[in-house]
């Protein structure tokens, strides 16, 4: 009976909202106070720019390096890699995202760059408590990819560069581009990127009015349920080029920024007062949560996610293991990172993750059915699977 239902009501996307292509007049981009910016055509373009000026204004550095956290995106790692940048791996908290601070300390050194603070799902680093470890001379980027401010937080970042990205399936999407905020003290070290793709509007209209097309569950489950389209898997993929964001996107930004902006966080507090129900269950609720691009839950055991992000996903819920493993065992990422010491939190993250959608699709239906599978789940004792070996 569930296979049927979900046939017929087909698969949430995990993340996306729709891709506005009018222009209003009206809608202007944001600012940032004591920030320049420059519109590149990713948001690794975007970091990749950020660590290419840093390198610049610390020319001393022979071989310098980047600490990241042991859960995050490989497209940090392809930034650090086209920047020339050695990439040094840190682990992150119990239960948190961000780094263990302790562990992001004995990282440190005379070698090291700059600290990229990532912004995970919408839950920001602990820039204050970054800041104060670093010695004068080492940057402090923010990546921001997951997220993206309201009007009222713009004067909560505090990165000497600050990134983010609006790529498919990100807060702000474009389908592409990302932005870099810098410091305006540092514009003069700042590096020029090539001139924007030939791409015309009419192209990318039509590639923006497919994706949105495809964003419908009766749609997107004949891609998710096709084996020769891996959705969502997390691969290394190098950067090969940076160029201006393409006029006509930049053109589409404010009005995206402005939807983005209004959408109502229904599913977040619905899911908030659901999980607090459930001991196998935790999110990860800090007081550095903002807007959630995706909804995290954070099972006991590896066993315990995989059988319910599995129940999740037959019944098209658009559950995701994020990036499934930490950093340093991402295909294509071992030989280009160190890891100095061992990681043992982003380890049992990536065993115990699992996000839930969050998008403007999910609807009242979409989140019951969602509480039925977890709740069906527990009290069959699944959600307990394998807890006694950690």
């Amino acid at each position: 009976m569930e296979a049927l239902r979900t046939l017929i009501t087909g698969h949430l996307p995990p993340a996306g909202e729709v891709v506005r292509t009018e222009i209003h007049p009206q809608a202007s981009a944001p600012s940032f106070a004591g920030y320049g910016s420059l519109r590149v055509d990713s948001g690794t373009a975007a970091l990749a720019l950020a660590l290419l000026s840093a390198r610049q204004r610390r020319p001393e550095l022979s071989a310098p390096e980047v600490i990241v956290p042991g859960y995050c995106c490989p497209d940090l790692v392809a930034a650090a890699v086209y920047a020339g940048v050695n990439v040094v791996v840190a682990d992150i908290g119990e239960n948190d995202a961000g780094y263990n601070l302790e562990a992001l300390e004995a990282c440190l050194n005379e070698r090291t760059l700059a600290v990229i603070a990532v912004n995970f799902l919408g839950i920001q680093e602990q820039l204050e408590e970054l800041r104060r470890r670093l010695k004068p001379g080492t940057f402090l980027i923010e990546d921001n990819a997951q997220w993206f401010p309201d009007a009222s937080e713009t004067d909560e970042l505090q990165g000497d560069f600050v990134i983010f990205s609006f790529g498919r399936g990100k807060p702000v999407s474009l389908l592409g581009g990302g932005l870099l905020l810098f410091k305006t003290d540092h514009s003069a070290a700042l590096p020029t990127p090539d001139a924007p793709s030939t791409e015309t509007r009419i192209i990318g209209n039509l590639k923006r009015n497919l994706y949105n097309w495809l964003l419908r569950p009766q749609l997107y489950q004949w891609l998710n349920r096709n084996p020769l389209i891996k959705l969502g898997q997390t691969i290394y993929q190098p950067l090969t080029h940076v160029q201006q964001m393409a006029p006509h996107q930049a053109q589409l930004l404010p009005t995206n920024i402005d939807a983005y902006r209004a959408k109502p966080r229904i599913s977040e507090h619905a899911y908030d007062e659901f999980i607090s129900n459930h001991n196998q269950l935790r999110t990860l609720q800090s007081p550095r949560r903002r807007r959630l691009l995706r909804y995290p839950l954070l099972l006991k055991a590896q066993e315990a996610r995989d059988e319910l992000l599995a129940r999740l996903s037959r019944a098209g819920l658009g559950a995701t293991p994020m990036y499934q493993r930490p950093l340093w065992h991402i295909p294509g990422v071992e030989e280009l990172v160190q890891t100095p010491y061992p990681c043992p939190n982003a380890n049992r993250f990536a065993d115990c993750l699992l996000t839930l959608p969050v998008h403007s699709g999910v609807t009242e239906t979409h989140r019951q059915r969602i509480r039925i599978v977890i709740d069906t789940a527990a009290s069959q004792g699944f959600l307990d699977a394998g807890a006694s070996r950690h």
